[in-house]
């Protein structure tokens, strides 16, 4: 009987060895595709997220992959091949308002983090006229960006002539090849046009200043089937944003390594500005801001027009965090 004990004992801690290894625990964990659109500032947040494991602490196998394309992101998501998706609000809506099962559940930018920036020849907006400026695509953020930015010099999208040359890294190729004379850039690329003699003429951070442009999205279908892993996620989201803030080094030279760039001045000044005027204290999206977005859209989509911001909204999930004491407790 001694022995039958001892032999059962054993084997219950084997047992108990194997649930509590490695390999169980990774298989216990969640698997979410997650999307982002674009290799900018705005996903360093969420690239520091996964550098330092935050997703598996909150017991998520998060698969982040990179879509170029708001639009084709945002198809990925209504087919299913994506979870979450951190995505433009501009494209983003603009499903919401053509009838996609799209709804925002969350915020990582609540301002438009774009500059114009120019050949060193252009010093007035008169200079502009009849010149070739690079978007990445019509009815992106940054299409919507070009339009603040021409209409804060007095111009109109026909005094120029607005080219869809995708990401950014192509837009600023063709910049520096002279195929354009200009493009719509964020930091710290920004700055090292800058600092290598280009102009920047108007930061539409500065003349627009509750106008969203990164949004975490999700179908309703996904949300509400979903409900537990969406909670997680932003768990492991509002801690990563937290911490990003608070290690700087770090931050940067993940940011660095993401973007493929050096750390230096560039980086460290774009970790400032984002930290500081773009990523938000509240991952609750603006919706006054949501209902800025729809105005401007309504000028394409008349549909737009009649689109109530809390009908393509959810915060339920990040409410709860909210109540729950959550992101108090970050602090």
């Amino acid at each position: 009987m001694r022995n039958f004990l001892k032999t059962a004992l054993a084997t219950g801690l084997t047992l108990l060895a194997g649930v509590l290894s490695p390999a169980a625990a990774k298989e216990a964990l969640t698997k979410v595709n997650v999307a982002y659109d674009g290799f900018t500032m705005t996903s360093a947040p969420i690239q520091y997220t996964l550098a330092k494991g935050l997703f598996k602490k909150h017991g998520l196998d998060v698969n982040l992959v990179f879509v170029e394309g708001g639009s084709v992101l945002t198809q990925a998501l209504v087919g299913g091949s994506i979870d979450i998706a951190q995505n433009g609000y501009t494209p983003s809506i603009s499903a919401a308002v053509a009838g996609a099962d799209v709804v925002i559940i969350g915020s990582m930018a609540n301002r438009l983090p774009f500059q114009l920036v120019v050949d060193p020849s252009i010093q007035t907006p008169e200079d502009l006229r009849g010149k070739s400026i690079a978007i990445s695509k019509f009815g992106s953020s940054t299409d919507t960006a070009l339009k603040f930015a021409l209409k804060s010099l007095g111009l109109e999208t026909t005094d120029i002539n607005i080219l869809q040359l995708g990401g950014e890294g192509t837009r600023a190729a063709a910049f520096a090849t002279h195929q354009v004379q200009g493009l719509m850039s964020q930091y710290p690329r920004t700055q090292e046009m800058v600092d290598e003699g280009s102009k920047m003429l108007v930061d539409v951070t500065e003349i627009i200043k509750d106008y969203p442009n990164t949004a975490y999205v999700a179908s309703r279908n996904y949300l509400s089937s979903h409900p537990d892993v969406v909670k997680r996620f932003f768990m492991a989201i509002g801690e990563g944003l937290h911490d990003f803030r608070a290690n700087p080094a770090e931050a940067m030279e993940t940011t660095a390594s993401f973007l493929k760039l050096e750390k230096g001045p560039a980086v460290e000044q774009a970790f400032r500005f984002y930290s500081e005027k773009v990523f938000p204290q509240d991952l609750r999206p603006s919706m006054p801001g949501v209902a800025a977005v729809l105005a401007e859209l309504a000028n394409t989509m008349p549909a737009a027009a009649s689109v109530k911001p809390e009908t393509i909204v959810d915060t339920t999930t990040l409410d709860a965090l909210d109540s729950e004491g959550f992101f108090k407790a970050l602090n």
